[in-house]
């Protein structure tokens, strides 16, 4: 699927106007930087990233319920594998050892730690660069639904430019095309939503 899209935007960077070379055409003009084009990654992500996370979900599902061949056994789905195996051999991976149930929160926390590893330069620089310290104790253990942090990218509108108003407008104008995958409706899409975004900032977009 990423090579797909990766075509949709190469196409519409060779022929349909996006930029993600140059900053803005106006600074281009005066200082002939080579940054990103933020505005145009945001417009991106605001028109098709809905429609990418539709198509990863029904391929997650899709392949969680297809059934793979299993030599000498019967062919089964990883959903298939996953429930009825926790029903045959019970729940795994929630519960401690009984010789191991009354640790206490701070000895949960480095349960199973690879001390090895976390002594690796690279992983130590990781973790400092990407997680807070005062995240708190965060084992699995007891816990239910996903984690209280998850990671996740939010692009928002450039600095100074569409308002709340005027990012709803843009959705409600052009609701009709968001959602396909197909060639002409991505080009439409994002030839149309440009024109519209470039009227209200020329200077950005």
């Amino acid at each position: 699927m990423a090579p797909t899209w990766a075509e949709h935007f190469t196409a519409l960077e060779i022929r349909y106007g996006l930029d993600i070379n140059n900053r803005d055409r106006m600074r281009l003009m005066r200082l002939l930087h080579k940054l990103p084009n933020v505005a145009h990654i945001w417009l991106l992500h605001f028109l098709f990233l809905g429609t990418i996370n539709t198509q990863l979900a029904f391929f997650a599902e899709a392949w969680n319920q297809h059934r793979i061949q299993i030599r000498n056994s019967t062919n089964r789905s990883p959903t298939d594998m996953f429930v009825f195996d926790m029903y045959v051999n019970g729940v795994r991976g929630d519960r401690l050892p009984p010789e191991e149930e009354n640790l206490n929160e701070e000895e949960l926390e480095v349960y199973g730690i690879d001390w090895q590893g976390l002594r690796d330069n690279g992983v130590l620089q990781s973790q400092a660069q990407n997680n807070s310290m005062g995240e708190g104790s965060s084992s699995w253990v007891g816990r239910t639904g996903p984690p209280p942090d998850l990671s996740q990218v939010a692009v928002q509108p450039p600095t100074g430019t569409l308002t709340e108003e005027e990012v709803t407008e843009l959705y409600s104008s052009f609701s009709h095309l968001f959602g396909s995958a197909e060639d002409p409706d991505i080009i439409s899409l994002w030839t149309q939503a440009l024109a519209h975004v470039r009227v209200l900032y020329p200077d950005v977009f």
